[in-house]
């Protein structure tokens, strides 16, 4: 025996009822399109927010490094200007104590050469002019010195070449500081 539709609940399909199906099927795949559609519409505009991201952390990634490099090249160059000084400091110094070294040699010439006689009686005259008359005058012609004391042996100057020489490299010290050093010499 057949099940009674009315109580089953159930209606037998008309024919209309294909039509009806086609209707809904037409339907679901127009929203499917449509759902689609937006889908990609809403990926293309992930896609460009990500790439616009990615630009701007790439951008402030480059700006932090181009700043950091050119941070790191300002500290190599103010090493090296600051090796290039130490390296002239050092060649002015090695200069100036060649310099020195020759008016040592020269001296050390003066003391045994033809002028020797003329450079000591040139100290002579300054120690006595230095204590005064009447002094007594002790002449070492081998050290290139006169010792001149004053009668009462109140004053008393050393006058050599060697004596010259020291003094005027503490004379030239400062005006060499300045010259090495941009007059930051530390002094008062």
């Amino acid at each position: 025996m057949e099940p009674d539709p009315a109580r089953s609940g159930t209606r037998p399909i008309s024919p209309d009822s294909g039509a009806l199906i086609g209707a809904i099927e037409e339907r679901a795949d127009q929203e499917r399109a449509r759902l689609i559609s937006e889908a990609e519409v809403r990926a293309k505009e992930i896609q460009a927010a990500a790439d616009a991201a990615c630009a701007q952390i790439r951008a402030e990634g480059m700006a932090r490094l181009e700043h950091e490099l050119a941070a790191e090249q300002q500290r190599l160059l103010g090493e090296a200007r600051m090796r290039a000084r130490a390296e002239g400091l050092a060649s002015r110094r090695a200069l100036l104590a060649e310099a020195f070294q020759r008016a040592e040699k020269e001296i050390q010439r003066m003391k045994t050469g033809p002028g020797a006689a003329a450079a000591l009686a040139s100290l002579a005259e300054e120690a006595r002019a230095a204590v005064g008359n009447p002094c007594t005058l002790d002449v070492s012609a081998e050290d290139g010195r006169v010792m001149a004391s004053s009668a009462d042996g109140r004053r008393a100057v050393e006058n050599s070449l060697d004596g010259r020489l020291r003094r005027a490299q503490a004379a030239a010290e400062p005006a060499v500081a300045r010259r090495l050093f941009g007059g930051n010499t530390g002094s008062a």
